[in-house]
Formats: structure tokens, C-alpha cells, sequence
């Protein structure tokens, strides 16, 4: 039975979040276990792992490169690169640890503004369904975030944008795949968990905007189905 690590980068241990991640890539017959960069063993046990998950974080690899939390997250993706055939995944903050560790680049929101709520993607052409099926769907994702990928690594494969993230789904060497998004939010997730955590970030009409399109009906079934593929088969 294979064994793979939910990276937990978040500063708060939710069990609705954690449950909801593990939910949205875990398979049959596939052993999990949660670990933190903040532990002192963290680089020595990760490196036992069939496959990971890199979750959100409040951190910032641009901010917080020379941190050791971020540090010790950036040398086992480095790892795993170069010593290692596991797939990984990241998502929001975990994608963007991945491109910078992988020679991309991440930067502020374009607009300078933070981003919350909820965005259709838009699937490019390179994005074949005969290559990747889970793609032939529509996806709409949660969204949360002050920082975004503004170039990919080298040999990556951009598959989807979305309005407020160019790089919003891409793939590094057919395994490793960053998801900007939140693939394991769901609207009720969405609103009690994210939400109030951002409430000061936007003054009343841009708030509105907010609980709007908190209400769209999320779709993230096409991006969570890639990934567990990606876990179960070890690359795309």
C-alpha cells in the first residue's frame, strides 16, 4: 500500500480544511499522514512518502523565503526532483512553493489586490481532453489569495488561467502539479472558513462582490479527479 504526506502549511490546525483536502485527492488503498515544515524532522520524514499534497498557507515564499518553515518546504520539493519519481501536488500557496522552488517566479496579484471568492477557469488550448479527460468539464474554484505565480518553471505545461491568476493550473515534469485555486473548498467551506478571515482586506462595495460570488455554485471536480490520477498513476 502506497503512503503520502498531506504538507499541513497552515498557521491553524482546521480539521474541516484538513478533512476537506485529504477528501478532494485521497483513493482507495492509500495510506496519509499529515506533516508540518515546522517540524525538526520534517525534511528526513518527508522523504519516506509515495506522493504528497502541499496545502495553503497565510506565509508567503517571497516573503518568507529565508524562514526556515519555507525553507525546509522548498528543499523537499527541491528533493524530490532530484532524487525522487513521487507526484506532487500544491495548492494556492503549495503551487506557488513548487514553481519557486522549481526556478518560476511568484509576485503580488497583478492588481495589487488581494482575492477572494470564486472564478471559472479557462481550460487553454493545450489542454487536451484525449490527454487529460478530467478536463473536458467546466471547473470553478475557490479562490484566496494575495500572491500568484508570474512565470513557471522551466518545462512546465500551463493548463488553465483564470481571471485574477495567469498561472492558474500547470504541470512541471508530468508530475508535479500547481492548482492556484482551492479545489477542496466547497460554498459552505468557502464562506464560514475563508471569508471571515479576509473580511478587513475590502471595504463595503468590494465585499459585496465577495459574498457574490461566494454564492456561485463551485465546480471542482475536473481539477480534484486530475489529481488523484496523478497520485495514483505518478505522473500525467
Amino acid at each position: 500500500m502506497k503512503s503520502f504526506a498531506l504538507i499541513w502549511c497552515s498557521r491553524a490546525v482546521d480539521a474541516r480544511l484538513q478533512t476537506a483536502l485529504l477528501n478532494a485527492f485521497r483513493g482507495e488503498q492509500q495510506e496519509w499522514d499529515v506533516i508540518s515544515p515546522a517540524e525538526d524532522d520534517f525534511l528526513e520524514r518527508a522523504r519516506l512518502y509515495d506522493g504528497y499534497v502541499i496545502s495553503g498557507s497565510p506565509r508567503s515564499v517571497v516573503d518568507d523565503a529565508d524562514k526556515p518553515f519555507v525553507k525546509n518546504l522548498l528543499t523537499l520539493i527541491e528533493d524530490v526532483q532530484a532524487h525522487s519519481s513521487a507526484p506532487m501536488i500544491g495548492v494556492c500557496f503549495g503551487a506557488q512553493a513548487i514553481a519557486a522552488a522549481l526556478g518560476g517566479h511568484v509576485g503580488r496579484n497583478p492588481d495589487g489586490r488581494f482575492k477572494l471568492g470564486a472564478e471559472t477557469l479557462d481550460w487553454l488550448p493545450q489542454a487536451e481532453p484525449s490527454r487529460w479527460p478530467e478536463l473536458a468539464d467546466t471547473a470553478v474554484l475557490a479562490q484566496s489569495h494575495g500572491e500568484c505565480i508570474s512565470r513557471l518553471p522551466p518545462g512546465s505545461e500551463l493548463l488553465a488561467a483564470s481571471p485574477s491568476a495567469v498561472a492558474e493550473i500547470f504541470l512541471v515534469q508530468r508530475r508535479f502539479l500547481g492548482i492556484q485555486g482551492h479545489p477542496e473548498l466547497d460554498n459552505l467551506l468557502l464562506r464560514q472558513a475563508f471569508l471571515p478571515l479576509h473580511r478587513r482586506q475590502f471595504d463595503d462595495e468590494a465585499w459585496l462582490k465577495v459574498e457574490h460570488e461566494a454564492q456561485q455554485p463551485l465546480h471542482p471536480e475536473p481539477v480534484t479527479a486530475l489529481g488523484r490520477r496523478l497520485l495514483i498513476e505518478g505522473s500525467l
